[in-house]
């Protein structure tokens, strides 16, 4: 019996370990974090069904059965360890305090880029301090007998035994260990760029955090006692099942009633829907909640509450401090030794807790044997992080890395790109790229306009194939409707060709007619040689076509067969989807931000990291979400492409304007084809390079700058507006935003990640975490906004406005050295003094480049070679820069009146060289390349060649049309 009870109680306690860990590792890639409080009233309310539930069963379950052995049996004896029984006003007491304390937790995720991190490991001294309280009943404590007291062969080792097992220090030193450990492993993480404001009020959220804290303690006490005192299992689960139900409609009845009274906040929660996906997510944390819960309930006879949590701490901290361990010595992890320490602490304490709490068993493992693996992953820490640190110094910085390949990337570009130098080995290198397809009827033309105009890139048009490949799926006519409807959109005009000439739909009133002048001009000079055809252009700065992954897959692979064009058969037409008629999309009609999000984040792939949902923790630095484009670079940015790419960053929702900036117009879910001038890694939008308004107006002043290099300010130059609604999103996460709030940081607990040259002999260096507050003084910054926005609420009052931290545009930015370019804001104002990409490049300054947009060019410049890339975090910024302009000679803050000899960095001189020479040869090199691939006769070879496959794939023959060798003028031929 006491085999099948010990085993039952082992059991138990694997299930409860099992369910929190399997929480705690699945609960940020659920979407039930997206609506906090409904999800979380709903998981209480499943994990009162399921408990209710399992008080049916409760002959079946492990462990012990309450304080008698049915439901008319005798009374047990109560183990010393029960507590004293409860009181009646426990239970609403207990129900009570859960209801605030996830009110409390609501609080703090609201300002979560404010609070501290790993608070929650020391909930075992909270529980500790209960237990060493007057009045409590001793502690399970030694199990020796009376004899053994007396024995005289006691050695030294069984007083240290005995001394561990039941003295109250050990306990607290156990304790203490575990709590700090867990502490220590959980609080080094990076923080990200979300900004804490001084609005934000960090030190209420701290507070909030702590008094969680001790509630959750409270929550955790008075559990125990009332479940502890169940007569039987089954009241015990019925008592558990009552209180999660009970919280459940206390929490969704003082929600409901907080926004009654604060009319400020939205009565409505906005509600993604009841889909399979959140059901199941409901489902399984409701489940996983109620396993956790009535497992360690099960034990409560058995064991004290400091035994459960501090198990539970010991895990999740030697968890965290082993994942931290292993990033030691490099850029994810330069907290040198505190990893290490955190698990000498988790090991130690943990050795000694199982003994001071009279734990016979973790889970299944032995307390012997648990002692052992302890000194066996102390050991293996040991080696790993002397190991790790072996190997912590960099003896070649990695943009020079980055420099030097991308000089050889870019010659394997440029003969890749332009190996064709007769119109022969065009088409066969045609052929060669796509799949044996023949080129388009009227490649002949475009081939020899692009050679006439001398443009560089012959052979390299993936872009266009990229763009048009799904509509390879799509049946001709399909895609003239379609055309058709979304000529009716707002913000949409037609690019008219018909008999050889191009021409528009808008009046000569419109504010875009001189746009669409331009475009036409354009078009005109080869449009003798196109087919007639119409093409929506989108005018608006955002991209329009949002289709869900699943359907670009779809056309995507029709497309494929058959070399892209597969001839729609009568059923495959008549299985197409038919969509509601875009005109009934009104102008004035708009969409939430969370349901762009949802929409955006459904054209990545299915699990993905943005499939699966936004990212919510904005306080702390998604590591996850940047190696795949900075693998092995450390915080360098190493693959641009991949960085464009939204589906493994699901934090970008929290970190770009674009993201949570609700669209004026709804984007088009459909397939349909749209032309815009730029879009993100989502967007099925097909790119043409079309002028904006500024660039038309300002067309005869665009004189290249030819300044030298070396007459100019070294200094990073970037000016923007502010979006004209400022929203509590944006003045957190607004990636101009958190740019401007970086470079003027000034508080004393901000930290960068810098490469610091670690000796002046030989060319050695680590990463370090510096003040950011100091590199900001160090490095020359010419940063701001030359206008913020005035429109704020008074929950979100606007910072920038408030402490004036506007700068003029200079007269001159192209006199910088170093010229930083960033999306703007949308519907943010183009006079703001930043300067256009394309206009930063073809100057003889460096441009910097920080976007999640491509262009029509975008494939056409090297990383490193004609710019240099950000990540959007901005968390390689300081280091950047300081690459290339060095920290040599600078002043430290702490010297200002005059100490040049080298920038004082925790706590010694350091000397970094600039690198003008590099920085000057990618200036020349950028601009050298623009002035030959980005002219606006580059322009038109690109526009060209998308109108002639574009002509083709609106033919109903397209699948037949092709370029004849040989003839004077592409001819259709059948068969």
């Amino acid at each position: 019996m006491a085999s099948g009870a010990t085993g039952g109680s082992q059991l138990s306690a694997f299930c409860a370990v099992a369910s929190f860990l399997w929480l705690g590792h699945s609960i940020e890639s659920h979407q039930l974090i997206e609506q906090p409080r409904v999800s979380s009233i709903l998981v209480l309310l499943t994990a009162g069904a399921f408990s209710y539930a399992a008080s049916h069963f409760w002959q079946w379950l492990p462990g012990s059965n309450g304080r008698f052995d049915d439901e008319g049996g005798s009374l047990r004896p109560a183990p010393a360890s029960l507590p004293k029984r409860p009181r009646r006003y426990f239970l609403p007491v207990l129900i009570a305090a859960i209801i605030f304390r996830l009110e409390l937790f609501h609080r703090v995720t609201a300002g979560l880029q404010c609070s501290s991190p790993g608070v929650e490991a020391f909930l075992p001294l909270v529980i500790l301090f209960y237990e060493l309280l007057p009045g409590r009943r001793a502690r399970v404590g030694s199990t020796k007998e009376p004899e053994e007291e007396n024995d005289p062969g006691r050695t030294t080792w069984d007083d240290v035994a005995d001394w561990v097992a039941e003295s109250k220090q050990s306990l607290t030193i156990s304790t203490f260990f575990i709590s700090l450990g867990a502490y220590l492993a959980s609080s080094q993480d990076m923080r990200s760029t979300y900004i804490c404001t001084s609005f934000d009020n960090s030190t209420l959220v701290r507070s909030l955090q702590w008094l969680g804290l001790f509630l959750d303690g409270v929550i955790v006490i008075l559990l125990w006692r009332v479940l502890a005192w169940a007569r039987t299992n089954k009241s015990r689960l019925i008592s558990l099942s009552v209180v999660f139900l009970a919280s459940a409609v206390g929490s969704g009845f003082l929600y409901t009633s907080l926004r009654m009274f604060l009319p400020s906040v939205p009565l409505s929660h906005h509600f993604k829907g009841i889909d399979a996906l959140y059901v199941f997510d409901v489902v399984t944390d409701g489940f996983a909640v109620a396993v956790l819960f009535v497992s360690a309930s099960l034990l409560t006879t058995e064991k004290t509450p400091l035994s459960l949590v501090g198990i539970f701490t010991f895990i999740s901290g030697l968890v965290v401090g082993w994942g931290k361990l292993k990033l030691t010595g490099g850029a994810e992890n330069t907290m040198h030794g505190v990893a290490y320490l955190a698990i000498v602490l988790i090991c130690l304490g943990t050795s000694i807790f199982v003994y001071a709490n009279n734990i016979q068993r973790v889970v299944l493992i032995h307390r012997t044997i648990l002692v052992a693996l302890m000194f066996i992953s102390l050991i293996a820490a040991t080696i790993v992080a002397f190991s790790n640190n072996r190997n912590d110094y960099l003896f070649e910085h990695p943009i020079e890395t980055m420099i030097f390949k991308a000089r050889t990337n870019y010659d394997r570009y440029l003969t890749h790109a332009a190996a064709s130098k007769f119109l022969p080995v065009a088409v066969n290198e045609y052929k060669a790229r796509y799949g044996g397809r023949d080129p388009p009827p009227g490649f002949d033309e475009w081939y020899k306009y692009a050679v006439d105009h001398k443009s560089p890139i012959i052979d390299d048009f993936d872009q266009v194939v990229h763009d048009i490949r799904p509509f390879w799926g799509i049946s001709p006519s399909k895609i003239r409707e379609d055309i058709r409807r979304v000529a009716k959109e707002p913000g949409i005009a037609l690019l008219k060709v018909a008999n050889g000439t191009a021409s528009h739909s808008l009046s000569r009133d419109s504010e875009h007619a001189m746009v669409m002048d331009e475009l036409v001009k354009m078009a005109n000079k080869f449009a003798q040689h196109l087919p007639d055809m119409d093409l929506p252009i989108n005018l608006d700065d955002r991209p329009r076509v949002l289709t869900p992954w699943e359907d670009v897959r779809r056309f995507t692979e029709k497309a494929k067969k058959k070399g892209f064009g597969k001839f729609l058969t009568k059923r495959e037409e008549e299985e197409e989807p038919t969509s509601q008629p875009l005109d009934l999309l009104q102008p004035s009609s708009s969409i939430s931000v969370r349901k762009f999000q949802e929409m955006t984040a459904l054209t990545c792939p299915p699990g993905t990291a943005t499939r699966a949902g936004i990212h919510w923790d904005v306080r702390d630095f998604c590591l996850s979400c940047v190696r795949p484009h900075s693998k092995g670079t450390g915080i360098f940015l190493s693959d641009f492409a991949v960085s464009q790419s939204i589906c493994h960053q699901s934090d970008l929702f929290h970190l770009h304007s674009f993201f949570f900036t609700s669209p004026a117009v709804p984007p088009l879910r459909d397939l349909v084809p749209v032309f815009s001038r730029s879009k993100t890694s989502s967007y099925s939008d097909i790119l043409i390079p079309i002028p904006t308004l500024d660039e038309v107006l300002n067309k005869a002043n665009t004189q290249p700058d030819t300044s030298d290099f070396d007459l100019k300010t070294p200094a990073l130059y970037w000016r923007g507006a502010q979006a004209p609604q400022v929203t509590d999103e944006l003045l957190h996460g607004g990636h101009q935003e958190r740019l401007v709030h970086l470079v003027s940081d000034n508080s004393s607990s901000s930290e960068t990640l810098m490469l610091i040259p670690q000796n002046e002999v030989r060319s050695r260096a680590a990463y370090e975490r510096v003040p950011t507050s100091l590199l900001n003084f160090l490095l020359p910054f010419d940063i701001g906004f030359s206008s913020v926005s005035s429109s704020s609420s008074e929950d979100s009052p606007n910072e920038f406005t408030t402490r004036g931290s506007t700068l003029p545009p200079s007269p001159n930015p192209l006199q910088n050295q170093y010229l930083l370019s960033l999306d703007p804001s949308p519907g943010s104002s183009s006079s703001s003094g930043s300067i256009p990409f394309t206009t930063a490049l073809k100057s003889t300054a460096v441009p910097l480049s920080s976007t999640l947009f491509v262009s029509w060019y975008t494939t056409r410049l090297q990383p490193y070679l004609h710019f240099i890339p950000l990540d959007i975090r901005f968390h390689s910024l300081h280091a950047t820069l300081a690459y290339f302009t060095g920290l040599k000679g600078k002043a430290s803050a702490a010297d200002r009146l005059g100490n040049t000899k080298g920038a004082m960095i925790n706590g010694r001189e350091v000397r970094l060289k600039s690198r003008t020479e590099e920085a000057k040869w990618i200036a020349e090199q950028g601009a050298k390349w623009a002035g030959s691939a980005l002219r606006r006769e580059d322009e038109e070879v690109y526009l060209f060649r998308v109108l002639v496959e574009w002509g083709r794939v609106v033919r109903e023959d397209r699948d037949e049309a092709k370029y004849v060798a040989g003839a004077k003028e592409a001819k259709e031929v059948k068969g």
